[in-house]
């Protein structure tokens, strides 16, 4: 095994230390707002400005994921935990002083600590061959899953009985960890350094808002699924929060049935991936979301609604390395972490009025609005996939 099949391991322990405390820290993060009293509406303008596929992100991973094409990758990844860390000590002093503006610079520090997703990702598609990279995104997604399956329970227990200050430093801990081992043991390729220039800062620009035509259906689908996404699961916590009373240890037993579902799905998902293909694959995805969005938005008991993260994490499972073997094998190597960032930045722009909009549906429209509004965009995005993604041999083509 060479040195750089060597990262796989690497970036598997990153992955899942830091889906560990990640897991943890979205079953409690929209129950800690709501102690700090903003409304439904004020929590989706946070997730649309900072959240995993707000603005900033959106932003901000394009950019880096051009730079470190050009540069490196290491460091970049390094960049984005130690701004995670001070995005969560922010998230500790909001909790002691119990001071609503200082979670405003947590939200935008924890969305820059985002740059290093696509740069990641780009790594794990270096580290292997061709061959090799279904199984890799694959090995990475279950290591992020697997935490799920205790993580979130440990999480919602211990915010519910101590608060959410412990919660916040526990992620401080790991992120420290992270940075540790990146620093110590990460390797990477040697890249060319001069291609700053003018003319290349202009052929981002046009890339990023015209890009090559294979690739324009697929940042579509990505745009409309963010959308979907941002209506209502992105706030959905919150959503069980205001509506049903949950505690933090129900949202964590409803993450840990999630996660084990994905985690189950995810040991096959190659195979499926071989023998279906991507296209179709994500198809599948879409239904079994359908399956849960249609089943959440009719459910009020906490058995139903536990029963219904089921399909959730068959659709995670199937929806997530899909996309990025699909667009890993339509890129090459010097444009793959900038062709992954642009994901962010359609996702981001679209989207990313998508959770405040979710957050307005449920005070003027009750709890199942946002749902049944995601359940017609979910349609919407099949037939999408289905007429307009053209894929052959697992790649975008025109």
């Amino acid at each position: 095994m060479t040195q750089f099949e060597q990262n796989i391991k690497l970036l598997t322990l990153r992955a899942f230390l830091d889906s560990f405390y990640m897991r943890i820290h979205r079953v409690i993060y929209q129950p800690f707002l709501l102690t700090l009293h903003p409304s439904m509406s004020v929590l989706g303008i946070l997730e649309s400005i900072g959240g995993y596929q707000g603005i900033i992100a959106g932003v901000i991973r394009p950019v880096f994921g051009w730079i470190s094409d050009r540069t490196n990758r290491k460091s970049y990844i390094i960049l984005g935990s130690g701004l995670m860390t001070l995005s969560l000590l922010l998230y500790l002093l909001s909790g002691i002083t119990a001071i609503f503006f200082l979670v405003i610079p947590a939200v935008v520090l924890s969305a820059l600590a985002s740059l290093s997703m696509p740069i990641i990702d780009s790594l794990v598609a270096e580290s292997v061959t061709s061959l090799d990279r279904s199984k890799a995104y694959n090995r990475i997604m279950l290591a992020s899953v697997i935490p799920g399956v205790v993580a979130p329970l440990l999480g919602g227990l211990l915010a519910d009985r101590f608060g959410f200050v412990g919660v916040f430093l526990l992620g401080i801990l790991v992120q420290l960890l992270i940075s540790v081992i990146v620093i110590r043991f990460l390797k990477e390729r040697s890249f060319a350094t001069n291609s700053f220039t003018m003319h290349e800062v202009r052929s981002f620009i046009h890339r990023t808002l015209s890009p090559s035509p294979h690739l324009r259906n697929f940042y579509r689908l990505s745009a409309l699924d963010s959308i979907n996404v941002g209506l209502g699961p992105v706030i959905m916590n919150g959503l069980f929060t205001s509506a049903f009373g949950f505690t933090n240890f129900q949202l964590g037993i409803l993450a840990v049935a999630t996660a084990i579902s994905t985690t189950l799905m995810q040991i096959i998902t190659p195979r499926i991936i071989d023998q279906l293909g991507c296209k179709t694959t994500l198809i599948l995805s879409y239904l079994t979301w359908l399956v849960w969005i249609g089943g959440v938005a009719i459910s009020c008991e906490f058995t139903l609604i536990l029963l219904f993260q089921i399909p959730a994490g068959i659709a995670i499972a199937l929806w997530v390395p899909t996309i990025r073997l699909l667009l890993a094998n339509s890129v090459t190597r010097s444009e793959r972490a900038e062709a992954m960032g642009r994901v962010s930045f359609y996702r981001g722009f679209i989207g990313f009025p998508a959770p405040f909009l979710g957050g307005l549906l449920f005070e003027n429209y009750g709890y199942a609005a946002p749902l049944w509004t995601c359940f017609a965009l979910s349609l919407v995005a099949m037939y999408y996939i289905s007429s307009y993604l053209k894929v052959q041999n697992n790649r975008l083509v025109i």
